[in-house]
């Protein structure tokens, strides 16, 4: 038997409507990543995964396997919570000792990485750290969340491709707009750390990307108008879609998955401790 190494790291829930390429929610959803003896389950990863990529970034040489909770191309953050868990691995290998992975600098380097690959900080920034973070670059913050609340995830069997999704949205955005979403984004945080449901309602309010991507995927906007219809407290599309997901009292759901059809329904726990070594 080999001794086994293995890193996990949470999906994402991206964007939340306004905070485009800055907000990051964790949810409890994981990609594992390891190097020797596979468990059930596992599946070897070659050079061309995303965990591999990341793991190789940061020095890593070796075989690696792994598997995942996380659907891909749906908007949960696939690639994002497989390179920090790459890169984590590659730094608890390094540093011979599992537990760095909660060292702050070891997370500023991982966050280095799977930023830079993943093109965003935003799924990167809640991959690595957990919770709800605002991020840019080179910073992460992590903010508050004052209820606990719980995540319904619609996944339909649709994929979408971020790359394709961007090069839709519009280059230059009107002021008006940008002010828009920039207040929304104030009102989403100072809700979400107060427990004030109407603030977190009016700052998922998107002018900057949520209905060009909708437009393409029909299903989703149906989903999310449900959503908003059953009792959400607030509802956005995950990422660039066609994922959707909405905060919800605990115990507060059945309504909504009665209503839902055409994907698959899951009741997920925010995310708190981001990429851990197992």
């Amino acid at each position: 038997m080999t001794s086994v190494i293995s890193v996990s790291a949470p999906g994402s829930s991206a964007n939340l409507g306004a905070g485009f390429d800055v907000l990051g929610l964790a949810v409890d959803l994981r990609a594992e990543v390891g190097l020797g003896d596979a468990p059930q389950g596992a599946q070897p990863i070659d050079k061309h995964h995303p965990a591999v990529i990341a793991y190789e970034r940061i020095g890593g040489s070796r075989q690696l396997w792994s598997r995942s909770q996380l659907p891909m191309g749906r908007g949960l953050g696939y690639s994002g919570a497989a390179r920090a868990a790459g890169a984590m691995l590659a730094v608890v290998e390094r540093e011979h000792s599992p537990a760095v992975a909660t060292e702050p600098a070891a997370r500023e380097e991982v966050f280095a990485v799977v930023a830079e690959l993943e093109g965003h900080p935003d799924n990167a920034g809640a991959s690595v750290y957990g919770g709800l973070i605002a991020a840019s670059a080179d910073r992460v913050a992590q903010l508050p969340i004052a209820h606990d609340w719980v995540l319904l995830v619609w996944i339909p069997d649709n994929t979408t491709s971020t790359d394709k999704s961007r090069i839709q949205l519009d280059a230059v955005v009107q002021r008006v707009d940008a002010v828009a979403n920039l207040a929304a984004i104030a009102h989403f945080v100072a809700g979400i750390s107060a427990g004030d449901e109407s603030l977190v309602r009016a700052g998922v309010k998107d002018r900057l990307h949520q209905t060009q991507r909708l437009a393409d995927v029909p299903g989703s906007a149906n989903a999310l108008k449900l959503m908003q219809e059953s009792g959400a407290i607030a509802a956005w599309l995950s990422g660039s879609g066609p994922t959707v997901a909405g905060f919800y009292r605990r115990g507060e759901t059945e309504a909504a998955e009665q209503l839902l059809a055409g994907g698959q329904i899951r009741i997920v726990d925010i995310d708190r401790l981001g990429v851990i070594s197992l």
